[in-house]
This record gives C-alpha cells, sequence and structure tokens, in this order.
C-alpha cells in the first residue's frame, strides 16, 4: 500500500515537472527568439483541422487540444459581460458561435451560462459553455502561452491582467492591441506602466494604415516589445500577382534588423479568410499567403514568412503547421532537443 502511494506521488511530481519544464521552454522561446525555433500560435485555439472545425472556437476544449498538440500559444478573444465577467467570445453577438441570440454586451453572465457553443458549420449543439477568463487561466497554468485579444477599449483590461496575476498566470499572458498610430501606442504605454507586475503587450502594426518605416521605429522605441503581429495587406501589383512578393514594410530589412536589435519576434498570421466574418479592411490577408494555400503549398506560405524573418505564425491548422516545421528541423529546444 505504502509503496503504490510513494509511486503516485513520483509519478505526480514528475507530471508537474513535465508541465513545468514545458512552460519553461516556451517562455525561453518566447524571450530569446532563434533560427531554430519557429514558434506556433492557434488562432481561436485549436478549433480547425484540415479545413474543418473540430471544436467550437474559443473553447476549452479547443485549448486542451492545442496543448496536447504541442501548440506554443493560443490565441483567444476577450469580451465582458454586462455585469463585468471576462468571457472568452469573438463576435460582439453570440449568433454565430452559440444556440442563443443578442449582444454579449447586454447579457448577463448566468445568460451566457443558459446557452451552448455550436459548430458554426453544422449548428449542432455541443456540451460546451462560453469560457470565462478565470477557467482559462486555470486550464493553462503551466501548460501554454496565451495571446489575448480584446474586443474591448483599452482601459477596460486592466482587471483581466489583475485577475491573471492573482491566478500566477502573469507571464503566460500576452495582451496585443493596435498600435498604428502615436495615440494608441501612448495608450498602451500607459496601461503596462499602471501595473505593479510585469505583462507583455504587442502592438499590432498594418502595413495599410500606417504611413511609413517611422511609425514602425516608434512603436519599438516606445514599446520594446517581446513581438510585433505584423498585418500583411493583399499587394498591388500590376502584374495581376495576388501574392506579395516581399512582405512589403512590415518584413523589409529594416524591419527585420530593427526586430533583432530588440531581440524581438515577428509575428505573421496565416489564417483562413472569410467575407462573412468581419469587415473586408480589416480582414487577415496575410499577403495572400494563407493556411488555404499553406497546406497544399506549404514552402509557398510558411517557407516564404520564415525565410523573411518571421519566427511566429499564427495559424488555423497548428497541427499541420507544427508537423511541417519539424520536418525542417525548426522546432528546436534550447538543450537542441526536438519539441
Amino acid at each position: 500500500m505504502l509503496k503504490a502511494v510513494i509511486t503516485s506521488i513520483a509519478m505526480l511530481l514528475w507530471h508537474m515537472s513535465a508541465h513545468a519544464s514545458h512552460i519553461d521552454n516556451i517562455l525561453q522561446h518566447w524571450k530569446t527568439p532563434s533560427d531554430g525555433y519557429v514558434f506556433v500560435v492557434a488562432h481561436r485555439a485549436a478549433f480547425m483541422e484540415n479545413g474543418q472545425i473540430i471544436h467550437p472556437e474559443n473553447s476549452l476544449a479547443a485549448i486542451e487540444y492545442a496543448i496536447n498538440l504541442g501548440v506554443d500559444m493560443v490565441e483567444l478573444d476577450l469580451r465582458i459581460t454586462k455585469d463585468g465577467r471576462f468571457v472568452i467570445l469573438h463576435d460582439a453577438t453570440v449568433d454565430r458561435t452559440t444556440n442563443g441570440y443578442g449582444k454579449i454586451s447586454e447579457m448577463t453572465f448566468s445568460e451566457t451560462q443558459e446557452i451552448n457553443l455550436i459548430n458554426e458549420v453544422t449548428g449542432e449543439k455541443t456540451d460546451y459553455k462560453i469560457p470565462t477568463l478565470e477557467q482559462v487561466y486555470k486550464l493553462v497554468k503551466g501548460k501554454i502561452m496565451v495571446n489575448l485579444d480584446p474586443k474591448l477599449d483599452i482601459d477596460e483590461l486592466k482587471e483581466s491582467l489583475e485577475i491573471a496575476d492573482d491566478f500566477g498566470v502573469a507571464e503566460h499572458i500576452i495582451l496585443k492591441g493596435r498600435s498604428d498610430t502615436q495615440e494608441e501606442r501612448k495608450k498602451i504605454k500607459r496601461l503596462v506602466d499602471s501595473l505593479p507586475f510585469k505583462v507583455d503587450f504587442m502592438p499590432i502594426l498594418r502595413d495599410k494604415r500606417i504611413t511609413s518605416f517611422a511609425d514602425i521605429q516608434a512603436t519599438y522605441a516606445l514599446l520594446k516589445p517581446e513581438a510585433v503581429e505584423m498585418v500583411v495587406g493583399m499587394p498591388n501589383h500590376d502584374d495581376g500577382n495576388y501574392l506579395t512578393k516581399d512582405g512589403g514594410i512590415l518584413f523589409s530589412e529594416k524591419t527585420g534588423l530593427l526586430s533583432k536589435r530588440y531581440d524581438s519576434h515577428l509575428w505573421i498570421n496565416t489564417l483562413y479568410i472569410d467575407a462573412l466574418r468581419g469587415k473586408i479592411d480589416s480582414l487577415q490577408w496575410n499577403g495572400g499567403r494563407h493556411d488555404v494555400l499553406g497546406l497544399k503549398y506549404p514552402h509557398e506560405v510558411f517557407d516564404f514568412w520564415i525565410e523573411k524573418g518571421a519566427t511566429i505564425i499564427q495559424t488555423d491548422e497548428p497541427k499541420f503547421l507544427i508537423s511541417w516545421l519539424k520536418k525542417k528541423n525548426l522546432r528546436q529546444t534550447k538543450n537542441n532537443e526536438p519539441q
């Protein structure tokens, strides 16, 4: 009996140590970009595979699957209910992703728990509810990083970060926001400086919104980010080619040198494009090089962005991307062991 108890304790400690070493490895790669390791982010968690929805987006199930795949970070969308509870939901309404209707900002938390997440394509109801921020923090602790994409004003975000600190996951959390203008950058700086603990904030730069390379320089100088999300629009080629040939200003040689000077990641999105999910001018066009193309021609998408300097790729196809990167020997740990 005693031997069985000792064995159980040993297994538990080993399990806890394994998770600790995994998150430590992820954080190490986050803090120190390298050419031998491409960071993989699962967009709205790992909810798609081979072009098919396999879990509800932004669900606990999708997060758990991302953890099992060995993903480094999940990207989740943050909103708030009428009575002030933080929940994970992309749209302003629950119409598309649940069997309910209405704006999340006009619903109480208890009302959100009366509805279920659905399969977006079939409409089939699942057993999953809209997750709370607390549920997410509890699930990811020691296992994976989280990129919070707030669908809120930056002034509403402080409490969400304080909750992260209370759960002991502040180091796991990356907050992001648009940084195309001086005003946006200053608001980010005020929020970060107001916190009594450290939280990484990742600026988002959109090549269709910034005015010049000076905007990129100003972003790095003020925020000194661990990573910058580079949103590349569709190119305007005279020859009719819809694929970006060089990544544009956000992946220029000057930007690459600036990023290396700050020891910072260049983040690129290769997300699926769905014109029904948002305004045309705000969609992730990815320079035409996205997951749809990447599944069939990965060298034209993933290899292209890596060659242009990307060390983080956010994708709707994390399983495929991790497999591809392993084949290219681009998932090496700091101890030169495969991830």
